[in-house]
């Protein structure tokens, strides 16, 4: 089976490695998004599929836009299937008329269609993870359903996770090339549907109400944004290497419960957490003791 494959970070990546490796699949091309200036000096840096997969040798194609040319120049390699992994472009319906288009979304679908499926799986503590293959259609992630697989929630944070449901997308779409034949399409139910947006910087900021919920969003952001809280005196004070203690009981937000010897736990009015590292904005990481001695916080005072 001659394939395309469309995708541009680690997670499509880890999906399409193992295609390489399988006598059923011929890879004629990699769709990857262009490079984009990186860092302060602007560097332009490749997508993750281009830098890992370009040793293979196959033709690695980045349009500025999915046009007419660009369609032509792909229908022209005569693929029997387009494999889509978290490629981040709209796809015109003549692009997806060149072959059967297959998607990789990392959810449940039809919940959480959209740009951020991972972490809102993971913020709002569902019970199982997982990730669905689905024939693509201009609708967003709202194509027939071709097969998923799912876990249960153990507590993954989001590197965690991508990890082991790009793993399981790896299976899941040989599984459905190579029977693409004899499976039955199942249509997604829209009155069932959710939705996400693109992770922004904001969404890191968490109030100090609830330790199980600023636990979960530690667990989906601490790749990025990462979670802070904004202190009365006007900067972000950000968490990192946080646990959940308990979620329960009740305590002052933000109140420190005990300064350890690198550790600090504080309260939340539901429950409490345990924060080895601190950030203030626009300065280095400290310990979170070392960080309130220098302010000359103590027990009974609130983190700021």
């Amino acid at each position: 089976m001659r394939l395309i494959l469309a995708g541009s970070p680690a997670f499509a990546t880890n999906v399409f490695m193992p295609l390489f490796d399988c006598e059923d699949f011929k890879i004629i091309g990699l769709i990857c998004q262009p490079d984009k200036p990186f860092g302060r000096k602007g560097e332009l840096k490749p997508p993750h599929t281009k830098q890992s997969l370009a040793h293979t040798g196959v033709p690695i194609f980045q349009p500025a836009r999915i046009d007419d040319a660009f369609i032509a120049q792909i229908s022209a390699l005569k693929p029997h299937a387009i494999v889509v992994v978290a490629y981040g472009v709209i796809l015109p319906q003549a692009f997806l008329d060149i072959a059967p288009c297959i998607n990789l979304h990392a959810s449940i679908l039809p919940h959480w269609r959209g740009a951020s499926p991972m972490q809102q799986m993971i913020v709002h503590n569902d019970k199982y993870f997982g990730i669905t293959a689905m024939k693509m259609t201009q609708r967003l992630d709202s194509g027939e359903i071709l097969a998923l697989s799912y876990m249960a929630n153990t507590g993954q944070n989001i590197s965690e996770l991508g990890a082991q449901l790009s793993a399981r997308g790896a299976r899941l779409i040989q599984y459905v090339l190579t029977h693409l034949d004899d499976i039955e399409p199942l249509a997604q139910s829209d009155a069932d549907a959710s939705y996400c947006a693109k992770i922004k910087k904001s969404d890191g900021c968490v109030r100090l109400d609830s330790a199980k919920d600023v636990y979960s969003a530690y667990l989906a952001y601490c790749e990025w944004p990462h979670i802070f809280i904004q202190s009365p005196n006007g900067y972000t004070l950000k968490f990192f290497d946080t646990t959940l203690i308990e979620s329960t009981q009740s305590h002052k937000a933000g109140e420190i419960l005990a300064i350890e010897s690198q550790d600090i736990i504080i309260g939340c009015a539901r429950g409490s957490l345990r924060i080895k590292t601190l950030q203030q904005e626009g300065k280095n990481k400290l310990h979170a003791a070392l960080y309130v001695r220098g302010k000359r916080l103590n027990v009974g005072d609130v983190l700021c």
